[in-house]
């Protein structure tokens, strides 16, 4: 990487850290958007967008871990992000559809980010998930939500329709336990991972920042001018003083 890729990337780095720094995750994910257009509000449409955002600044080769639900381990591992962006747009996209329920006809429609911020409030996943269904299905003749005979798995059915409209809304990664051998479906928050990785980026150039103004009287603009190869020279003498 030339000097002014790594300086462009590294401003930009921190521009977007500074940009999502004490908001909240909806906000934070408007700001990766862009704060000069409206963020998309389609789940999927954010997905795809944070993903493509992602492949500008890092590799395509994404690290990632998830917390196994049966022994809390931590498992690593690595997504190719060009190609999960490339499978997620390559998929079709349906606003709504007319699907058959317990002999009634419905009219779902994909949520978007206004429906999940509207439950957010909701504590219990079950009734967040009724929520959900409540402002995404239509029945046919107006019928209310609470008269469809509704148990854990029924929901689960209706999500599952509500997910096919919109297919790069859901991403998930079937994972298995290094430490117990559990095998579970690991969902990604694009967002949550992205500003994760913002994070560390951001963290590791202002220390480097800072290791090299306090020891040379370098301004930020000068330290992350420097080529890689030549700032880790500077620092690998700043630790030896």
């Amino acid at each position: 990487m030339r000097a002014t890729e790594s300086t462009d990337r590294e401003r930009q780095v921190l521009a977007l850290w500074e940009a999502t720094v004490g908001r909240d995750r909806w906000q934070r994910d408007d700001a990766l958007l862009g704060i000069a257009v409206p963020a998309p509000r389609g789940l999927g449409a954010r997905n795809l967008g944070l993903l493509a955002l992602r492949n500008t600044i890092f590799n395509r080769q994404w690290s990632l871990r998830s917390a196994c639900p049966a022994c809390a381990t931590q498992c690593e591992f690595t997504v190719d992000c060009v190609s999960l962006a490339e499978q997620l747009g390559g998929q079709p996209i349906e606003r709504s559809a007319a699907i058959e329920w317990q002999g009634r006809s419905l009219l779902a429609r994909a949520p978007t980010i206004d429906d999940l911020i509207a439950i957010a409030g909701k504590t219990d996943t079950a009734d967040a998930a009724r929520a959900l269904l409540a402002r995404c299905l239509e029945g046919a003749d107006d019928l209310a939500l609470d008269d469809l005979a509704l148990d854990g798995l029924a929901v689960e059915g209706l999500e599952r329709h509500l997910e096919a409209l919109d297919p790069a809304a859901t991403i998930a990664f079937q994972l298995r336990c290094v430490g117990c051998g559990h095998d579970w479906s690991s969902l990604l928050d694009v967002g949550e991972a992205l500003s994760a990785e913002l994070q560390r980026a951001a963290e590791r150039t202002l220390t480097e920042v800072d290791a090299l103004a306090r020891a040379y009287g370098w301004t930020e603009a000068e330290v992350l001018q420097l080529s890689p190869a030549r700032r880790a020279a500077y620092l690998q003498l700043v630790e030896a003083m």
